[in-house]
């Protein structure tokens, strides 16, 4: 039998596992445990767990070791498993074996780990939500500088009726705020703490598991000590929020490709956003558009490659869930680090093509929807009626390629009678002034429309949805940050009372 498996660690095990884990605390995870350590260690000096003494001694030299080890150049040689041993082999050496080992009263690796992964991500989900409302900023900037700039939307890949690019924009404004809502509702949940959980069942001793909590800048604490080491819902509600929000976003992007086409030209990319072709001179490539579309694919990839790791294991505290785990998914922050800033700047660099807009509305006959509802209003015929004349008309004009604007006036009048029974009563300019591209944006101010002083009411509403989920996320990092004074102080208090 090969002796090489008989000693802790084998040592594939601990090149394929023990090393990389390593390195993934050290990354990522070393100042979470360290400012677990110094809430755990004040709050066992509170509750009269630790003699002051020892606690003094504990809390100064593990300042000492933050400030004098340099984690980034320890390597994994086998003496230790993971860093919470290398940490407390590094503090026997200070204060003894037996002082560092009494750190550790009323706490497991369990309950530190989950406590750590939650600091982590609660800081990425902080940095996610500041960049989407800088997105949302340059969102309704950029919507409200286009309020009076017409474009034609699409349903099914084809042309179908005017509005302008504020109502556009505004309605991507709508999911970027409801996204920002589920990542603000995963935010307040994962803000719990699980310390005190210890292994699975808490401890038999007297922790007081809300002071550790508030010193951490946690909101609470988890209340159940099994569902403290074994729930995953607040690393799947995380990603899969992030998920969400990505697909949106892919979507408008997706859109925006098709804008810049050279069919639709419908807008003009800022030359910082153009790349040229190496042997086609004319090409002008909105290359960072397919970049963005890429970006926000691999991060939904990302964050559906955490959850389905979540699918199918254990309702109980598994590896699955932990240090590789938490690392893969901090590259979807990573991904959405850059396109989150690039999809905002491109948008408020972007300009609409008037004149490519103005013609494809008269050629595709956008607004023959306003000719139907002023048919109802001026000639007192139903919806019905009105639609089949708008659609007969739009049949012939485009059969003959007549765009609305060279619609001949006896093609209409002949038209109306035919499906009606008699002439119509509405004067040609009268028909002319209703069906144009500015009327017919304008007659549109109910509640959701592109007219401009309902649009603007909208994106002011907007405005003020965004402010209360920024100050919402405020309120978090204000309270991470009292709690990191706080914790600093109460560490120097203790040490001082002992000098």
């Amino acid at each position: 039998m090969n002796s090489d498996y008989d000693t802790f660690p084998a040592q594939v095990y601990a090149d394929s596992v023990l090393a990389p884990d390593l390195d993934i605390y050290k990354q990522h995870f070393a100042a979470p445990l360290h400012a677990i350590n110094l809430a755990h260690g004040v709050m066992l000096a509170e509750q009269h767990l630790l003699q002051p003494a020892d606690s003094a001694a504990i809390l100064a030299a593990l300042l000492k070791i933050d400030k004098d080890c340099h984690w980034a150049d320890q390597e994994f040689d086998g003496s230790f498993e993971d860093l919470f041993f290398l940490i407390e082999r590094e503090l026997g050496g200070q204060v003894g074996e037996e002082t560092a080992g009494r750190l550790h009263t009323g706490r497991s690796r369990n309950d530190m780990e989950h406590t750590m992964f939650r600091m982590q991500l609660r800081g990425r989900l902080l940095r996610l939500l500041e960049q989407y409302g800088a997105l949302a900023d340059r969102f309704l900037a950029r919507a409200g500088e286009g309020i009076d700039e017409t474009v034609l939307l699409y349903t099914h890949g084809q042309p179908a009726q005017v509005s302008v690019l504020g109502h556009y924009l505004g309605a991507a404004i709508e999911f970027v705020l409801r996204d920002m809502t589920r990542l603000m509702a995963a935010l307040q949940d994962l803000n719990n703490c699980p310390m005190g959980a210890a292994a699975i069942t808490t401890s038999g001793f007297d922790l007081d598991r809300n002071r550790v909590a508030a010193l951490l800048g946690f909101s609470g604490i988890v209340e159940n000590s099994y569902g403290a080491i074994a729930n995953v819902d607040y690393i799947t509600a995380s990603y899969a929020s992030i998920r969400i929000g990505c697909i949106h976003l892919g979507r408008l992007v997706q859109d925006l490709v098709t804008w810049t086409g050279f069919e639709v030209s419908q807008i003009d990319v800022a030359d910082g956003f153009v790349q040229i072709s190496s042997i086609m001179p004319q090409k002008r490539n909105p290359v960072p558009l397919e970049h963005l579309r890429l970006k926000f694919s691999l991060a939904a990839g990302g964050a559906d490659q955490i959850l389905q790791t979540m699918h199918n294991t254990p309702f109980a505290d598994m590896n699955d869930s932990e240090r590789e785990t938490q690392a893969a998914g901090f590259e979807v922050f990573d991904r959405l680090d850059h396109a989150l800033p690039l999809l905002g700047s491109f948008v408020e660099a972007m300009k609409t093509n008037r004149a490519s807009i103005e013609r494809r509305i008269q050629k595709s006959m956008a607004t023959i929807t306003e000719l139907a509802d002023t048919l109802v209003r001026a000639e007192g015929i139903g919806f019905r009626a009105a639609h089949k004349v708008a659609s007969k008309l739009a049949r012939e004009a485009l059969a003959n390629s007549i765009g609305f604007d060279e619609l001949p006036w006896d093609l209409f009048a002949r038209t109306f009678e035919e499906l009606i029974g008699r002439p119509p009563y509405v004067e040609r300019e009268v028909l002319a002034s209703a069906t144009s591209p500015e009327n017919f944006i304008a007659v549109r101010e109910i509640p959701g429309g592109p007219g401009p002083i309902v649009l603007r009411e909208a994106l002011a509403g907007y405005a003020d949805r965004l402010a209360g989920l920024k100050a919402e996320a405020e309120d978090v990092r204000k309270r991470i940050a009292q709690a990191e004074a706080l914790r600093n102080r109460l560490v120097s208090d203790i040490i001082a009372r002992e000098a």
